[in-house]
């Protein structure tokens, strides 16, 4: 799509402040249309080309390109899971969607997008037959809004440390770090030792 768009403003009634209107296929905060993003990203997980190579092919500056792709690969791991979770709930014959495991994050992530769109397709065919197709981007975009390209529209990854510090001290006996205990007390833990004392 290498025509040019110009978005609708609107004020908003209660706050007064201006917003842009974008169609529901569009990417927030991208100059292109979500079809030239998730070409890009077509390009780079299923056939593995470089940024340079997919920028010469769209017609886009490497660098823009190269911000795609980055976002994209930065966002995988959230993406792969977001959307595994939206294919096991959507429908009871989701392992017949179930993409093969890939060698890299950012193909695991297509793979499972493009299951959604399958699992999009299989559940609307009664509605629109003989047969409905879902475009993978489009669906992403309904799924989870038009901050899908982008990376501001995904979280930081998921915590895995303790949500407080643990208090304690090095010592000579190791790392001191204190447990609560039903008696009211504490209970010491050393690493090395792999033992409690009490």
């Amino acid at each position: 799509m290498n025509r040019r768009y110009l978005p609708r403003r609107a004020r908003c009634g209660e706050c007064g402040t201006t917003h842009i209107l974008l169609p529901a296929v569009s990417a927030a905060r991208r100059a292109d249309h979500a079809e030239v993003i998730a070409d890009a990203v077509e390009l780079s997980a299923v056939e593995g080309l470089g940024f340079r190579k997919i920028a010469v092919k769209l017609d886009r500056p490497e660098s823009t390109v190269r911000g795609w792709l980055r976002d994209f690969r930065t966002n995988a791991p959230a993406i792969a899971a977001a959307f595994a979770a939206r294919v096991h709930r959507a429908t009871a014959e989701s392992l017949g969607f179930w993409p093969a495991p890939a060698i890299t994050e950012k193909t695991n992530a297509w793979a499972m997008l493009m299951a959604h769109a399958q699992v999009l397709s299989h559940q609307y065919r009664w509605v629109a037959q003989p047969v409905v197709t879902v475009p993978w981007q489009y669906a992403a975009l309904f799924a989870h809004g038009p901050w899908f390209f982008s990376r501001a529209g995904w979280p930081e990854q998921v915590q895995h440390q303790p949500a407080l510090p643990r208090q304690g001290y090095t010592g000579e006996g190791g790392v001191h770090v204190s447990f609560p205990h039903s008696s009211g007390g504490t209970v010491p833990y050393f690493p090395h030792r792999k033992e409690l004392f009490r």
